[in-house]
């Protein structure tokens, strides 16, 4: 089946996850979290981990520290982390602008078959994503 989200929205979704219940316990930051703890967890191809964390990191949604001691920590609490943030860090707003068919002349002007349907479900995705945040999703027993 099919996702709306590209591979590294995906993985960038998961990754954040994953650093954000991993990085404190509860009450204080623990610990600097390393991407090939990341990737070997959550079972990512490391260097394909790399660069989605390399954009994360220019985007400002997670530092980035080197050395023997170093990993990666969110740069903003959970609760203030939107999804839609780390979305459009990877994938540029693409989820909300691409035709769900992939035909690259679908506009409003020239629509596709399902552009109209498209159009409202985008929205919906648009303010969900705008509206949830990292805090909220890690309330869930997600398995990630």
């Amino acid at each position: 089946m099919a996702t709306l989200l590209s591979k590294t929205a995906e993985y960038g979704l998961r990754a954040v996850l994953y650093i954000a219940l991993n990085q404190t316990d509860g009450k204080s930051i623990k610990k600097w979290i390393d991407a090939e703890e990341i990737a070997r967890d959550l079972k990512i191809p490391q260097h394909f981990l790399a660069k989605v964390i390399q954009k994360l990191v220019k985007a400002g949604i997670i530092y980035s520290k080197r050395g023997k001691s170093g990993g990666f920590r969110l740069r903003k609490s959970p609760e203030k982390l939107k999804l839609l943030d780390i979305v459009f860090a990877l994938d540029g707003g693409k989820l909300l602008k691409d035709c769900v068919l992939g035909l690259p002349n679908c506009s409003d002007k020239s629509p596709c078959p399902v552009h109209n349907y498209w159009r409202n479900i985008r929205e919906e995705i648009k303010q969900m994503f705008s509206e949830k945040t990292v805090k909220e999703l890690l309330k869930e027993d997600l398995k990630i």
